[in-house]
């Protein structure tokens, strides 16, 4: 064997014993037991995951070099590419510091936290920090829910170990923001099997020392008695129905899957949070996908059940980085043209808004018909 491929084989052997691999091997065979319990995939997901689930298949046959930059693999699920925030287009970055500044500019608490180097984190070096588009996604998500009055509770300690439930948490970069500005928080996910795979990855290496659940793991069905005493719990979404008011969820969070489901999931989930009595919900969606024809309108869904305030913090999706440009302005238009269709027969006031939109929930004592209006509590940004 020459050098290069001794000194490669070097480097593959002390990423194998590295922890992060080691939970690997033992989280996938847990993943596969829950995949082996879960029900027929063709009716347990949306078309739209099902597509994207068959992209990450390979991960189950993962080498320890793909585990050490696990973070490069999340772009099934988010899009993004660490090949954006390399440094040699570092000159590409100056959009992402201008949004960064926009967002301080309306942050109260102090809310920031930068994008973590574990498992191949990537950013472009903003004033030190590593920052990409989930970083600034997850800001500004942080502070809707400040304006929107979510955080109180945590930042109050009214209760001494509050319990948040968040659906979809995708590789988990949300959860660990959370779960470092609070850190008395129990922080329960539900999400896909497959992409679970990524989350428990993920925080178990970023978080070692804290006390993790993950259903089916050592034969488990059913969850702890105490919540509270786990600072993770990871559970398929057919472990749903095993939440209890009793358990007393304070927060249920979605993020840009609410969006990627079809009403009936999206209703089951709201229905669930409401049956068990949390009292807040927070989502981050677009409230029409027209990449989903299996989901209509997402607020007629949450406002069967919660009490929503659209919270506007700079007032431009977190997608959009700079001022309109003339490209983005004729898409704008298409899909209001769209909208306009879809809705055809509606009056123009009646018609949703189809944008990205933070929406905070409070539990109904009766079915609401109608949404409530946007309260524009940022300082807003130039279109």
């Amino acid at each position: 064997m020459n050098r290069y491929g001794e000194l490669l084989n070097q480097k593959i052997e002390k990423a194998r014993d590295n922890v992060s691999y080691r939970i690997y091997l033992d989280t996938r065979e847990i993943i596969l037991a829950m995949l082996n319990e879960s029900k027929d995939i063709k009716t347990s997901v949306s078309q739209y995951w099902r597509e994207e689930l068959a992209g990450f298949e390979y991960l189950f046959d993962a080498s320890p070099l793909i585990i050490q930059k696990l973070r490069e693999h999340s772009y099934h699920i988010t899009g993004l590419y660490s090949y954006t925030y390399r440094r040699h287009h570092s000159h590409r970055s100056s959009p992402f510091r201008r949004k960064f500044r926009q967002l301080q500019l309306v942050d109260r608490k102090n809310l920031f936290i930068e994008e973590s180097k574990a498992l191949g984190g990537f950013g472009f070096d903003i004033d030190g920090s590593l920052i990409n588009l989930d970083t600034l996604k997850f800001y500004e998500s942080l502070i809707a829910m400040d304006l929107g009055g979510v955080l109180d509770l945590f930042e109050q300690k009214r209760v001494q170990n509050p319990v948040v439930l968040e659906i979809g948490a995708g590789w988990g970069g949300f959860a660990y923001q959370f779960k470092t500005l609070f850190p008395n928080t129990s922080y329960i996910i539900i999400d896909l099997p497959q992409t679970l795979l990524f989350s428990i990855i993920y925080l178990k290496t970023l978080f070692p020392e804290r006390r993790f659940f993950i259903f089916g793991e050592d034969g488990t069905s059913q969850l702890p008695a105490d919540v509270r005493s786990y600072d993770f719990i990871f559970l398929p979404p057919y472990a749903m129905n095993l939440l209890t008011s009793t358990m007393q969820i304070d927060l249920g969070i979605n993020m840009v899957s609410f969006q990627e489901m079809t009403r009936r999931q999206v209703d089951i989930y709201a229905s669930s949070l409401a049956k068990i009595n949390c009292p807040m919900i927070y989502s981050h969606n677009r409230n029409i996908n027209p990449h989903n024809s299996e989901l209509q309108t997402l607020s007629d869904i949450l406002e069967q059940y919660y009490l929503l305030e659209e919270i506007q913090v700079l007032g431009v999706p977190y997608t959009q980085l700079e001022k309109t440009t003339q490209r983005k302005a004729g898409f704008q238009v298409k899909a209001k043209n769209w909208v306009t269709k879809l809705f055809e027969g509606r009056k123009t006031s009646e018609i949703p808004s189809p944008g990205y939109r933070h929406l905070v929930g409070k539990l109904a004592p009766k079915i609401v018909k109608k949404s409530r209006q946007p309260i524009n509590k940022g300082k807003g940004m130039e279109p």
